[in-house]
């Protein structure tokens, strides 16, 4: 930091706060709240006292102009759909996109160690992993803690894969502290009993291994068997475990029961007949949609079926029919934008490891959207914004500290 003031008094608690974040997260939500509301005043001192302004800084001009401009088409969506008489309290949803330009600046004027981040990181999946398995012996069907399944399933994912992106480069005492992370994360995302986060797994899995192959694998026969056999040790690990195969086996059964036309019984057929639904009732209004939080209401003229969510159980549905395309295209801007950058980084020696953990970011958020929702809830927002802040800015200034 350029203010020696600023950076004794605050920095060191600022620090403590950004490490402390993916602990608490995902199992102790108003602390996580309190720390991104530290993190936008003091984004907001340091933008007054330094001048400093986020879109005019070359690390944070791109992320500064995509959350806002995101936030900008749901409000817009909204005066255009209901006028200024509009009930905008729910954008305070979304408020984490409008305020991300000052976490991210607060966020760019410390020194985070990757590796500390990355301790949080793993700390957090013990401290999950540990919720899970006690709730599940204590017998919750869907254990997740406070959270809803499914946030809790995303942003478990999401840790899972952010936590080994130095696992190969890791002494062994570190390894084996990964190995342990590792371990209560796949607890935590299997007893949570999210199918769409499972999905996601899999395909971070895939990307992930197509990665680390190419850059450790391929000329280290011994790495490759021990990452082979853990590989097989997870998936057998998993697919025995009561939550999956019951899981497996309600997909099997929603999937006949909507092929034989019982859309109501089931969490697919529900999701399916939204779908079909918001698709029809995006034709009514293509270019800006219906407005935030009305692709519900739009898309139940088109059913009989009562929709009882706040949204249609697909991110990228549920802004087509709300913003229309306008909605749609800033949403694939904030997702792929950021991850074209991280790609151009993946080679680059010094910002290799940012860059895998923003392409893992990126196309986590990508696939949760797939099946539910991947910026309708405030943490959910909050996580994407806050390591965001961290990991594009230092990819993009290749003199950050590996």
């Amino acid at each position: 930091m350029s203010s020696s003031h600023l950076s004794h008094r605050f920095s060191n608690l600022a620090i403590l706060c950004v490490l402390l974040f993916p602990i608490v997260v995902n199992s102790i939500k108003i602390l996580s709240s309190l720390i991104l509301l530290f993190l936008v005043i003091l984004g907001a001192y340091i933008a007054l006292s330094d001048q400093q302004n986020p879109f005019k800084i070359k690390e944070l001009r791109l992320f500064s102009w995509l959350t806002v401009g995101y936030f900008g088409v749901m409000l817009l969506s909204i005066i255009v759909a209901d006028g200024l008489e509009a009930d905008f309290h729910h954008l305070g949803r979304k408020l984490q996109f409008l305020l991300a330009p000052l976490i991210a600046l607060s966020i760019y004027r410390i020194n985070i160690p990757l590796n500390q981040l990355l301790l949080g990181i793993k700390i957090g999946l013990i401290v999950i992993g540990a919720i899970t398995i006690v709730q599940s012996l204590l017998g919750y069907d869907r254990p997740s803690g406070m959270m809803n399944q499914n946030i809790f399933g995303d942003i478990a994912v999401a840790m899972l894969f952010l936590s080994i992106v130095k696992v190969y480069s890791e002494t062994p005492k570190e390894q084996a502290f990964t190995f342990t992370s590792t371990v209560f994360g796949l607890f935590a995302v299997v007893l949570s009993g999210n199918r769409g986060s499972w999905i996601s797994a899999l395909i971070l899995a895939i990307f992930y291994f197509v990665v680390i192959y190419k850059r450790y694998l391929r000329a280290n026969t011994k790495l490759k068997l021990i990452s082979f056999g853990l590989l097989v040790v997870a998936i057998t690990s998993v697919t025995n475990t009561q939550t999956f195969n019951k899981q497996v086996l309600n997909t099997e059964t929603a999937i006949e029961r909507w092929s034989a036309g019982n859309i109501k019984q089931s969490s697919v057929g529900e999701r399916l007949n939204m779908w079909i639904s918001g698709l029809k009732a995006f034709k009514e209004s293509p270019l800006i949609g219906h407005g935030y939080r009305n692709a519900n209401s739009a898309a139940q003229k088109y059913t009989d079926k009562n929709i009882s969510y706040t949204h249609l159980h697909n991110e990228y549905i549920t802004n087509l029919v709300s913003a229309g395309i306008v909605g749609l295209l800033s949403l694939l801007a904030l997702l792929f934008l950021p991850m074209l950058t991280f790609y151009r980084k993946l080679k680059d020696k010094e910002a290799h490891h940012f860059a895998l953990m923003g392409m893992i970011l990126c196309i986590g958020y990508a696939t949760f959207g797939f099946s539910h929702i991947a910026f309708g809830e405030e943490h959910m927002n909050a996580f994407y914004v806050l390591f965001m802040s961290f990991l594009l800015p230092r990819a993009i200034n290749t003199d950050g500290n590996t």
